[in-house]
């Protein structure tokens, strides 16, 4: 076993891994963070254990001591971690309910290899990694390779959010266990007054926890919704439960990053947050000199491909807030996958009102979308992905990859099976999943579990890892996830706006400007003009050169493509 340290809790060296169990038969190596262990610590003591670190990790290897796989529904928080038990010769490795922190495995001529990077798998001794096609061909139509175990390499597998992973070996035998699964809840003779009110609650409580560190803390804020959430909410915490706020006591720093082009940039908004709790912001500029400067460094943190530029602008943020002496950095999260802030969400809400046949109120939230300006929601193209393949020739949106693939992978997509295909399915089929749960309920799962979210907590991680930093995400939390699946579809979409609830939850809380705001950004990013003008030189240079996709890829036929009119004017990405 070995380990590197990110020292969060208790930094003194008691807190070096491996750690041993008080016989020395059991040890274990842990990433992340469990942000109930100031809570089970004094449960395990009045059990017997005794503790000589304030670590969590303590508390991870007391809990498997005393409760065995079983500890794993006691703990709360991010995680990959494994543990050696000598007394029965095995292998325990588990990894967190939503897959925030990664874990990947091989299994190589006899031995079980393991690791938080991929690049740390290649390195045994005479493992030879060999390409997924089918992966591969995934990314270069739906820019996503996060399904599930797959990687893009056959023979390393990542362990999937909520499973554990076991090796006997004794018996020279693994298996891979399923310990948590996500599931609409029934929220039955709740008013939804009394739902607001304890999402407001949840939110608060979840983020308290968050902040529970010994070094300085921060947040990424891009001036939306759901990182003004969290902005907001540790104003809240600040004010009210100042011990609880250690983290940020002498100054609560705020991280966001601008751009040159007015249609991205959301500085505005951002310092209207930042200003609304006393934080202090640091705003960040990326450039394109320095992109194509960085992006080699990227790409070899990442180990997957990434599909945007906004995965830049989130280095940049991670960088900055590294340089600026922070060690754990907020994040907002998960909050459009929970909360329904995607137009796909609304698409399948209006489904199901259609097949209700509740006309009235389709047309009324219809006229109140409009109303709002949020028209983005009316562009099919928008969401090409989630489109059958027929219909995405037809309307001439597929991946611009899609029309340089070599015929025989072309052919061999005509049966393809994607989260985003299953997707179209399931918003279509008003039964494809048991109750209780709707199908935009269903959808969100689908995003959580197999589709969007999995590759942005991949990005995200290793973004943050690059420059030693630890990323948070109170809004992925396990509770606050199956509250905000759980919430009758109108109180994700409501007279117009999305992410309705945390709209009401955050009333008196954050402000109007930015509570009632409906233009969604994000980590914005300037793909198109960059990719169109500025990195016009140098990626023609690097399309003339050797491709290693060139098994997948028509090298003529893509470089003839982005020599075209159509591709100045397309918005296009990296794939």
């Amino acid at each position: 076993l070995a380990h590197r340290r990110l020292a969060i809790q208790d930094l003194s060296e008691r807190g070096l891994q491996p750690m041993g169990s008080p016989d020395r038969r059991t040890w274990v190596v842990f990433n992340g963070e469990i942000y109930n262990f100031q809570i089970l610590r004094p449960r395990l003591q009045a059990l017997g254990h005794v503790f000589n670190t304030l670590t969590d990790t303590e508390v991870v290897l007391a809990s498997y001591l005393e409760w065995g796989e079983e500890c794993l529904a006691h703990l709360e928080g991010m995680f990959g971690f494994a543990i050696w038990d000598g007394r029965q010769a095995r292998l325990f490795c588990a990894r967190d309910r939503l897959g925030i922190k990664p874990f990947y495995y091989a299994v190589a001529d006899g031995y079980f290899v393991f690791a938080s990077e991929m690049k740390a798998v290649l390195t045994f001794p005479g493992f030879a990694a060999r390409p997924d096609d089918a992966a591969v061909l995934g990314f270069l139509t739906h820019g996503n390779c996060d399904y599930g175990e797959r990687t893009l390499l056959q023979n390393v597998k990542s362990l999937p959010s909520a499973h554990s992973l076991t090796v006997d070996l004794p018996n020279r035998r693994w298996s891979v266990k399923r310990y948590w699964e996500l599931r609409p809840q029934a929220l039955n003779g709740t008013a939804d007054g009394q739902r607001i009110a304890a999402l407001r609650n949840l939110l608060t409580e979840t983020t308290r926890r968050h902040l529970i560190s010994d070094v300085p803390a921060g947040s990424c804020l891009s001036g939306g919704l759901d990182s003004s959430t969290v902005v907001s909410l540790v104003g809240k915490i600040r004010r009210e439960q100042p011990e609880s706020a250690t983290s940020v006591a002498e100054s609560f720093r705020t991280f966001t990053s601008c751009w040159k082009y007015a249609e991205l940039d959301e500085r505005d908004y951002a310092l209207t947050a930042a200003r609304a709790v006393g934080a202090d912001p640091c705003l960040v500029f990326p450039s394109v000199d320095d992109f194509w400067t960085t992006f080699p460094r990227m790409a070899w943190h990442q180990d997957m491909p990434f599909y945007s530029l906004s995965f830049y602008s989130q280095w940049c943020v991670m960088r900055a807030a590294r340089q600026a002496g922070v060690k754990v950095l907020l994040d907002g999260q998960g909050g459009d996958e929970v909360f329904g802030g995607y137009a796909k969400f609304r698409y399948a809400y209006w489904a199901s009102l259609l097949r209700s046949r509740s006309f009235d109120t389709v047309l009324q939230e219809v006229g109140s979308t409009l109303r709002h300006g949020d028209r983005y929601v009316f562009d099919i193209r928008s969401g090409y992905r989630y489109l059958p393949r027929q219909l995405r020739r037809l309307l001439k949106v597929d991946s611009m990859l899609q029309g340089a693939l070599r015929g025989d992978w072309d052919r061999a997509l005509a049966t393809e099976d994607t989260p985003a295909t299953r997707w179209w399915r399931n918003a279509l089929d008003g039964h494809a999943r048991p109750s209780p749960g709707t199908p935009m309920q269903w959808a969100q799962v689908d995003d959580i579990v197999l589709d969007t979210l999995p590759a942005l907590l991949r990005m995200e991680d290793r973004s943050s890892m690059a420059f030693s930093l630890e990323a948070r995400v109170p809004l992925l939390d396990h509770k606050v996830v199956e509250f905000g699946i759980s919430l009758p579809d109108r109180l994700k979409f409501q007279r117009g706006f999305s992410k309705f609830a945390v709209r009401k939850a955050m009333d008196r809380v954050m402000p109007d400007k930015l509570r009632l705001r409906t233009t969604k950004l994000g980590f914005a990013s300037p793909d198109r003009v960059w990719l169109a003008n500025d990195l016009r030189g140098p990626v023609t240079e690097l399309l003339n050169g050797p491709m290693r996709s060139a098994k997948y890829v028509d090298p003529a036929a893509l470089r003839r493509w982005y020599g075209s009119e159509q591709a100045k004017k397309a918005a296009f990405n990296l794939n």
